[in-house]
């Protein structure tokens, strides 16, 4: 195939880039006016850790309350290898297999003021800990979950409410200008 010839004295026009410009124009507007409708939010926890420990507990120092909250279809499971929670919370002893304190739903919905209860309880038996790990069911859906996240991390106005309508609408303790932590530091782990 031939190549057609360009004379020299044919001129080429310059691109004319004036629509596209308006157009990269009209959008930078409506895309900031996007981002700023969208909220994102982040959730620090800390994976679950899996493996042998690096180093073997003594038994001169004190043994980690090691806390689980165990989310299930029938409530919550508390659970600690520490210490007795019983003991602790001045339940009365039981024999059965399962001696773990249960937070049994109210109907339909979970008890969150009930857990945040026993938690404060156990948070001023020991004031140092801040792990506290969070496990659930498979079928346990996510927003549960964040809900509990968000009972057991910050400390309320009061240390017992007895009214769930009272428990949403408290705010935050501060502590100068920063949040009274609970149990701050929520790891997700393996349900066994």
């Amino acid at each position: 195939m031939a190549r057609k010839k360009t004379h020299p004295d044919e001129k080429v026009e310059d691109l004319n880039l004036v629509p596209i410009m308006n157009l990269v124009v009209c959008l930078i507007p409506i895309v900031l006016l996007g981002t700023s409708l969208v909220k994102i939010g982040v959730v620090n926890v800390n994976p679950p850790k899996f493996g042998v420990a690096d180093t073997p507990p003594d038994d001169t120092t004190e043994k980690p309350l090691d806390l689980t909250v165990a989310v299930g279809e029938d409530g919550f499971r508390v659970s600690a290898a520490g210490a007795d929670l019983r003991q602790v919370l001045g339940l009365a002893p039981t024999t059965e297999a399962t001696a773990t304190p249960l937070i049994a739903k109210q109907g339909e919905h979970y008890d969150y003021v009930a857990l945040y209860n026993m938690l404060v309880q156990l948070k001023g038996a020991f004031p140092h800990e801040s792990v506290l790990k969070l496990t659930g069911d498979a079928r346990i859906p996510f927003k549960v979950m964040l809900a509990t996240m968000d009972a057991v991390r910050v400390r309320l106005e009061q240390d017992r409410y007895d009214d769930l309508e009272d428990f949403r609408t408290a705010s935050v303790q501060y502590a100068g200008n920063t949040p009274d932590l609970l149990w701050p530091d929520v790891v997700f782990a393996v349900a066994e």
